[in-house]
């Protein structure tokens, strides 16, 4: 069985947070930024990452963007209850959706899904 690549650090994780969360990303019905232009910028920011990580870590983004959005549907929709209650059971799943994140990027993530579904 072949080695399985090292996963992405925190912080190869939160610079393809910022490209999909933080730059204007359209939400995941629109149609996507190009995704070798993205993988460019994340591996000039981190030129000593293997290509193979810089690329895990931005599917492992894109994947959040569409489970967030998911997420927040629900949560709108009143699947995980109300109240502060709600917005921590919706927190926790993206934790467990897409680990390695910090609390403010889930948040943030949280945030902009809501846009989203409010469309």
């Amino acid at each position: 069985m072949p080695a399985q690549p090292p996963k992405p650090s925190s912080a190869v994780m939160s610079i393809a947070f910022d490209l999909i969360f933080r730059k204007g990303r359209s939400p995941p019905s629109c149609p996507a930024p190009d995704d070798i232009d993205l993988l460019n910028r994340i591996r000039d920011k981190v030129q000593n990452e293997s290509p193979a990580v810089c690329r895990d870590a931005l599917i492992r983004i894109q994947r959040l963007s569409h489970d967030v959005y998911e997420v927040c549907g629900a949560f709108r929709d009143g699947e995980y209850g109300s109240g502060d209650e709600a917005m921590v059971t919706a927190l926790d799943l993206l934790r467990k959706k897409c680990p390695g994140l910090s609390d403010e990027e889930y948040q943030k993530a949280f945030a902009v899904g809501m846009m989203w579904t409010a469309f």
